[in-house]
């Protein structure tokens, strides 16, 4: 017998659509015009996952989650809720009062068979429904083989087109990704849009990871965190639809020593990563790796937080398998350099601090080229005092990165909010 799903939103023509792609799919769908409705329907139907409009008549979808929430038949039925680009703030109270997940709308068929199998996969229905050739071949029919093709072999798009996006130019490329700047086919709003590399995926453990990292990060809604809207799996390639920042990351100081971060500067963007820092620590999350290429500052100066690829749960100790290190050495924090377990917000704090010590001294905590040796470094090594490499920083903010930094996290802040207040208390900057 199919698994049953239920689709609660007030357009007919979206009702009918999102019912076609699950049914094809191979679930029983069932519909509903409302909140209401919904709840109504959701009690005799018993579906085993329910999609839910925000914006609807009568009872929003909110109220809706909330009453499903509070019913013995309900609580535990996976939500995903349906949201237009926008609202931020209503996904947020979703989240709050019980949904699981969220798509934004429009989506296409990878990406809502992704969530439904994720959301199924947790309650413990079985995944058969959403075999690979069935979802793939959704969209097939209207694709430029010849583009598609010539992806898989080199990593690059050709096309101007990629899942229903438009591509305009591309901002980077890393070892696991190319990110393209893109226009979203509803409103034409600019995106990032990071296409995984064909050659990273097929690279032990690392769609597994990519996974969970996209679970974590399409729930982050935070004004230093960059957004990760949703994710998707299109012709067997992996993408992200990732806020676009008009700006760039602070490793350009790493990489143009001549130009240089001063203190007032350097207080508010760290203030604000560990703003950040404290909405995962709120949220039981670590990052686990913090550093000048993760930390975003937009156009008009505002810092946000990115790449969440090795972040996991504080109480996820199963996660990481003991002495496997990841990270990355210059920034990391001792425990983490030890393959400890038992990691926490104080991590992410050291790694914060090295952040800062090196775009302020110039230079690392513990330079070198040597990994191995760096990482050693952070393992037996005190770190000498900022203010001998940056005299011109004040000593009360050395004061706070030179605790951020000490290999011993007990004598480290404890807290995120700690480090917020104390840098809150500086006196003024001195011309």
């Amino acid at each position: 017998m199919p698994e049953r799903i239920l689709v609660v939103d007030d357009s007919s023509q979206l009702r009918a659509s999102l019912s076609d792609q699950l049914r094809k799919l191979g679930f029983e769908v069932d519909t509903a015009v409302d909140g209401q409705d919904g709840l109504a329907k959701a009690k005799r139907f018993k579906p085993a996952l329910i999609f839910m409009d925000i914006q609807m008549p009568r009872m929003n979808g909110l109220a809706a989650t909330k009453k499903m929430r509070e019913d013995p038949d309900l609580v535990h039925t996976p939500i995903i809720l349906l949201a237009a680009l926008g609202e931020e703030q209503e996904i947020i109270e979703g989240i709050d009062a019980g949904a699981d997940e969220y798509l934004i709308k429009p989506f296409r068929h990878p990406e809502l068979a992704t969530k439904v199998r994720i959301l199924l996969r947790k309650v413990g229905t079985a995944d058969r429904k959403l075999d690979e050739t069935t979802v793939q071949g959704l969209e097939s029919a209207h694709e430029d083989d010849r583009a598609v093709t010539r992806f898989k072999e080199t990593g690059q798009i050709v096309s101007k087109d990629f899942a229903g996006f438009t591509i305009v130019d591309k901002l980077g490329q890393g070892g696991t990704a190319t990110v393209y700047r893109a226009l979203e086919p509803i409103n034409l709003k600019p995106v990032a849009l990071k296409v995984i590399s064909p050659f990273a995926a097929v690279k032990d453990g690392f769609l597994k990871r990519l996974q969970r990292s996209n679970e974590i990060s399409v729930k982050l809604l935070h004004a230093h965190i960059v957004r990760t809207y949703t994710m998707g799996e299109y012709q067997d390639v992996h993408f992200m639809v990732q806020e676009l920042v008009e700006g760039a990351p602070l490793d350009r100081y790493v990489d143009n020593p001549a130009e240089k971060l001063d203190e007032a500067r350097a207080r508010k963007l760290m203030s604000q990563t560990a703003q950040a820092l404290e909405y995962l620590e709120q949220h039981k999350l670590i990052h686990r790796d913090v550093k000048p290429g993760n930390i975003y500052v937009t156009s008009d100066g505002v810092a946000k937080l990115g790449d969440f690829g090795l972040s996991r749960l504080v109480d996820d100790t199963g996660q990481t398998a003991e002495g496997y290190l990841l990270g990355t050495p210059h920034y990391i924090s001792p425990e983490q350099a030890n393959g400890a377990k038992d990691l926490d917000t104080r991590s992410d704090l050291y790694s914060l601090g090295a952040t800062f010590y090196h775009l302020l001294a110039g230079k690392p905590v513990f330079p070198g080229d040597n990994l191995q040796q760096v990482v050693l470094a952070h393992l037996t090594k005190d770190p000498p005092p900022l203010r001998e490499s940056a005299p011109h920083i004040s000593e009360a903010f050395c004061a706070i990165i030179d605790r951020l930094v000490l290999r011993e996290r007990d004598k480290r802040y404890r807290r995120c909010r700690e480090v917020i207040e104390a840098i809150a208390a500086l006196p003024p900057v001195q011309a």
